[in-house]
């Protein structure tokens, strides 16, 4: 299977050339087509336009000489591919939470008046995952996610709102979001969340 080329990882790209070149067996993801179509961005794979404008590093139709592409694009790329994809921890160690020392705090990036708590307990420091703690009181969180997230409801009654569709969890539930989507956290109570992300830094790829 190829690799998989993500909105994150075209953006970065995007830095350094509207026009992208990929490998034959790599897949854009949907997120990625649409951020393509999105900032006119050109991408082929070989003789093969996929998504954007037209391609200006192309093969002619009449031509059987293969198109040179620039040396220090194609390192650029490899670079921006390097960092986008590499593990959020280079040392990941086990490691052990005590429960009495966890102490949720106010989520400073949600809406005014909403009382939403939020503490990560492993970050990238300790793994490639993130794990913590979310609380919502009477409250609602509108939220992008540009990682994979699985949430396991503790206490109280959780509402996710994902793609037109409504999901109602108690205490004992799981609940997985894939990356890419546009979602509404909630709780008509009061609830308590365990959540777990990937990657780890998931902060970084917020929107």
């Amino acid at each position: 299977m190829g690799r998989f080329i993500s909105a994150a990882v075209l953006r970065e790209m995007a830095k350094v050339d509207k026009t992208i070149v990929l490998d034959e067996d790599s897949v854009l993801t949907p997120s990625a087509k649409d951020l393509a179509k999105e900032l006119g961005i050109s991408i082929c794979k070989g003789r093969e336009e996929i998504v954007g404008r037209s391609v200006i590093v192309k093969q002619a139709q009449e031509s059987a000489e293969p198109v040179i592409l620039n040396e220090d694009l194609k390192k650029a790329v490899q670079k921006i591919l390097g960092e986008v994809l590499k593990p959020a921890c280079e040392n990941p160690k086990a490691t052990h939470v005590k429960g009495e020392n966890v102490v949720i705090q106010p989520f400073l990036e949600a809406p005014p008046g909403q009382n939403v708590g939020l503490v990560d307990v492993i970050t990238a420091r300790e793994g490639n995952l993130c794990s913590g703690f979310m609380t919502f009181d009477h409250s609602n969180l509108p939220w992008f996610l540009n990682y994979d997230e699985v949430d396991y409801i503790i206490e109280g009654e959780f509402v996710l709102e994902v793609e037109g569709k409504v999901f109602r969890a108690k205490a004992g539930d799981v609940v997985y979001i894939p990356k890419g989507s546009q979602v509404v956290f909630s709780s008509p109570t009061f609830c308590k969340v365990f959540y777990a992300t990937y990657p780890a830094n998931w902060a970084d790829f917020c929107e």
